[in-house]
């Protein structure tokens, strides 16, 4: 392990597999679980003691363990749990435990004891020092030493449900050392240290009994760990590596030694046939395949270059040096050394003469006698040999670099025939033909005659690097086109389904199987069947396969420095299993959460991730992964050899099935995931009430629209309306207007003066009044068709008034009229005939009464806001004594004034033009009434 994971640890003493597939290691710096890609480390706060040991699973499936302190511990909800300290039953010693069903019985160097699970109360069983026990089914059979004085009296107990019976007893005034015991299907062994080494006891389950039995001499002083049986045959765990026996009739037969220079511990097989073996000071060992075995050349300084088989099970290997190894299965029988250190190419051995060809990559080569292991050197007739072919008992052929040869009587003499001047790269004879490949083509030869034939493939020339037969079908390993197969006199592809991009090295027959050299392993494919069956670095054959020997009862792939024998029985290959695969994480927007069925999710958190595995041993190199998910793609993806998760960064609204399933690559069937659902919420702008509410808004802007629409045709109807109405009563103000101050006794005042001239012969003034009083009354009549005239229009009709009106008065009138230069009186809109009528009131009413010195003044200025006032000021007698003397039906308002206020409230409220006027009675320092201010102010437009 430690050459494919680091460890841990290197100290390890039990090791155990869980219905999940992990492997469980305890160590000496703690319990391990491995998932075949990590190890995760279990501890406990309150742990006095690192090392742990004895792992035991309950009918739970949970993982039980204890330590030297006493405490006892087991794995629950991925943690491990302290379910009872009994240091002070145990006295430091590592006490064995057995777990019952309501209870956990410790056996320990005081007596045996059982502790409830449930309320954790102690109950003594049996008294006396318990020194090792081993539960067989509902029993335990227990060692235990009795004091009696002196005496020391060694019992072997088998505790059943309701009683105890005694097995054994020996008595000795020594301790016994070591005392361990192991239960098996058929036998109980009891062994112990003495004085003379190890003692085996057998035990007869069914009639209680025991019987010492000789230990094998190989096991006499070796230290035992542990004993273990699989396939009937036990094995001893030892400091010396594995003792393998066969047990019968009381008699233990040696089969073999494993780990020789190991002190094993345990040994656990996994799901899927693994061996795992766990040392005390050198970590642990996997073999996929106990029936493949490695040999190392480690007593020689040289490196294969050549092998061949022989007969049976023996086979021989040439290497750099000049020697030849030859071999009975992995033992090596004999050493022959070649004159001087010679590079062995290529061999070929002739059963029928027993004679061996040594090729030398060089202008040498040699013969040698099997039968006497005489060596003779035949100069370069076979000297840097491609591949030999036998054609009959008298003729071989033979290829080298540049040359196919055929050879007639070829360990006599040296007759021959060039077949073709070209280097040769493999050949093999079926029937009466042989088949040569060449550097530039394959040929087929009559063995006759030797008249050739190129066989082609799809018109072009074919590049083969390695030739078999197999009951008259030629297989053919090329360069560019796979392996083919030739058979009736057609080339055709081979039909087998090796996996893409495979380097085909080499290929040789065995009856009706085709062994396949490659890159990825061995390949067996059996012709008759169809039926391919691999190995690879997940069996064990750790290797490319370069170089293969097929022997009578094994195989044997050729290394530089050594070789692996593979049987050809039943075991090579192995029917993996792949273990149940499980999401182990999910994060969602990159933070971990509990692994569940489904998930409802907001629309934001839709970032998901997803950590899965399948265990087994070295699972992140020999299984693959394939997920979909149901609601983007219904096909399965690939995920990357070696990739353990899958991350979906921006998942759209909708509900997402995540399929998982998992194949070990030589596993036929896959393994399946629980599936998780994420159901991910629509934004709120996604929802149907949202669509709803978004419809219900629009139609409700569009119906307030055209409501805003009607409503503002409504008003603006009724402004045009209002106008007309506006502009017919501002037009019938005027006339009222303009009906007050055309008077009667106003025009009679100006006929009457137009008379009185006239009488007294003043042609020149009545002309000239009538002249002024004619363009007044024209301007009355044209300003009064409009509603807005300009300033300076405005004053001239008043400048106009009050000439005619100084008449009236008889020059007792004086009137100035001022307006500020910054106006622009021709520019300026005021309504029409606006300031005559209070102009008049101030002559009618406030001059008129009053004898003498009547002054008025009219001023037009700009005031701030980029207004107008316009001011008509008299000294005449002031309001009130104006009341005083109107006649009792005249207590009103001027009609003029009454019809401009009215005016101004139109202008206000309707044409949203600010005119005000303020009316203001002078008084004089005596505060006798001095006249009458009017100001009238309005925006300038």
């Amino acid at each position: 392990m430690s050459t494919v994971s680091n460890l841990p640890d290197v100290e390890f003493y039990d090791i155990a597999e869980d219905n999940q597939n992990y492997i469980w290691l305890a160590a000496n710096k703690g319990l391990y679980r491995y998932d075949g890609k990590t190890y995760k480390q279990f501890t406990h706060p309150e742990q006095k003691s690192n090392s742990l040991f004895q792992l035991k699973f309950d009918t739970k499936d949970r993982l039980w363990c204890n330590n030297i302190y006493g405490q006892l511990f087991y794995v629950e909800n991925n943690r491990l749990q302290l379910f009872y300290d009994a240091s002070q039953l145990v006295n430091g010693q590592l006490a064995q435990f057995e777990i019952l069903e309501n209870s956990i019985r410790l056996f320990t160097v005081i007596g045996i004891f059982d502790i409830n699970k449930t309320t954790k109360q102690v109950t003594e069983v049996f008294k006396g020092m318990c020194i090792t026990n081993v539960r067989d089914h509902d029993s335990n059979y227990t060692f235990i030493i009795n004091f009696e004085g002196e005496l020391k009296r060694h019992r072997l107990y088998k505790f059943g449900k309701k009683k105890s019976t005694k097995i054994l007893e020996i008595t000795s005034a020594n301790r016994i050392q070591s005392p361990k015991l192991f239960a098996f299907k058929n036998d109980v062994f009891l062994i112990h240290n003495n004085a003379k080494g190890n003692v085996l006891y057998v035990i007869d389950k069914a009639e209680n009994t025991s019987k010492k039995v000789a230990i094998p001499f190989r096991l006499q002083n070796e230290t035992i760990y542990n004993i273990l049986n699989f396939d009937n045959e036990y094995w001893f765990l030892t400091s010396s590596g594995i003792f393998v026996y066969e047990f019968e009739n009381e008699l233990f037969m040696f089969k073999e030694q494993l780990f020789s220079t190991e002190s094993v511990t345990d040994v656990q097989i996994d799901f899927n046939n693994n061996y795992w073996f766990i040392t005390l000071d050198n970590g642990v060992f996997v073999s996929p395949n106990l029936n493949i075995r490695r040999v190392e050349l480690s007593t020689i300084e040289s490196k294969i270059t050549a092998s061949l088989a022989l007969q049976n099970n023996h086979f021989v290997l040439g290497t750099n040096d000049g020697k030849l190894l030859f071999y009975n299965q992995n033992q090596l029988l004999k050493t022959l050394q070649l004159p001087g250190k010679k590079i062995i190419g290529k061999l070929y051995f002739d059963a029928e003469k027993e004679q061996l060809i040594v090729s030398i990559n060089a202008s040498e080569s040699f013969v040698i006698d099997l039968k006497t292991d005489k060596i003779t050197d035949v100069k370069n007739r076979f000297s840097v040999a491609k591949t030999f072919s036998k054609i009959n008992d008298s003729t071989l052929f033979y290829g080298n670099y540049r040359q196919a040869i055929v050879y007639k009587k070829a360990f006599n003499n040296s007759e021959k025939q060039i077949l073709k001047e070209s280097r040769v790269k493999a050949s093999v004879v079926s029937g009466n033909a042989l088949f040569v490949s060449y550097i530039d083509g394959l040929y087929k030869y009559n063995c006759n005659t030797f008249s050739s034939e190129e066989i082609q493939y799809n018109s072009a020339s074919l590049l083969v690097n390695a030739i078999a037969n197999t009951n008259g079908t030629i297989w053919l390993a090329t360069q560019h086109n796979g392996l083919l197969k030739y058979e009736q006199n057609t080339l055709q592809p081979s039909g087998i389904k090796l996996p893409e991009n495979l380097q085909i090295n080499t290929i040789l027959s065995d009856g009706w199987l085709l062994w396949i050299g490659t890159d990825s392993g061995l390949f067996q494919y059996h012709t008759k069947t169809n039926e391919l069956k691999s190995l690879s670095a997940q069996d064990g054959l750790n290797t490319a396969v370069n170089s293969l020997l097929v022997l009578q009862n094994q195989l044997v792939v050729v290394l530089p420095n050594g070789f692996y024998t593979l049987p050809k029985q039943n075991g090579l290959f192995k029917s993996f299993k792949t273990a149940k695969v499980r999401v182990e994480a999910v994060s969602i927007n990159d933070r971990d959460t509990l692994v569940t069925r489904s998930y409802k999710l907001p629309h934001h958190l839709n970032k998901i991730g997803l950590k899965f595995n399948s265990n087994g041993f070295q699972s992140n190199q020999h299984v693959n992964y394939q997920y979909r998910v149901q609601e983007i793609d219904s096909s399965w993806q690939n995920i990357p050899l070696n990739t353990h998760f899958v991350n979906f960064n921006s998942l759209s609204s909708g509900t997402y099935t995540f399929e998982l399933k998992a194949q070990n690559i030589s596993a036929k069937n896959p393994v399946f995931a629980v599936p998780i659902t994420f159901v991910i919420a629509k934004p709120f702008w996604e929802t149907y009430w949202f669509y709803a509410l978004v419809l219900l808004t629009v139609f409700g802007l569009i119906w307030l629209y055209f409501r805003w629409r009607l409503q503002q045709k409504e008003a603006q109807r009724i402004a045009e309306v209002d106008k007309i109405l506006i502009d017919k009563k501002i037009t019938n103000l005027r006339l009222e207007n303009l009906r007050s101050q055309m008077n009667p006794h106003f025009i009679f005042n100006a006929l009457n003066s137009i008379q009185d001239y006239i009488i007294s012969n003043e042609k020149e003034l009545a002309s000239s009044y009538l002249v002024k009083f004619s363009r007044l009354i024209r301007m009355y009549l044209d300003y009064s068709q409009q509603n807005e005239i300009t300033l300076e229009e405005e004053l001239n009709a008043l400048k106009l008034y009050l000439e005619l009106e100084k008449v009236r008065f008889e020059d007792e009138l004086e009137y100035t009229i001022s307006v500020d230069n910054q106006l622009k009186t021709k520019q300026i809109k005021v309504p029409s005939l606006f300031i005559q009528p209070y102009v008049e009131n101030a002559l009618k009413h406030g001059l008129l009464h009053k004898l003498n010195d009547r002054k008025l003044h009219i001023e037009a200025k700009i005031i701030q806001q980029n207004k107008l006032e316009i001011t008509v000021e008299d000294n005449g007698i002031g309001r009130a004594q104006s009341e005083k003397l109107k006649r009792p039906n005249q207590q009103h308002k001027p009609f003029a004034t009454k019809a401009n206020e009215e005016r101004v409230h139109l202008y206000k409220n309707k044409l949203k033009r600010d005119i005000t006027i303020t009316t203001i009675d002078l008084y004089d320092e005596n505060n006798v009434a001095a006249g009458t201010k009017v100001v009238i102010t309005m925006p300038i437009h």
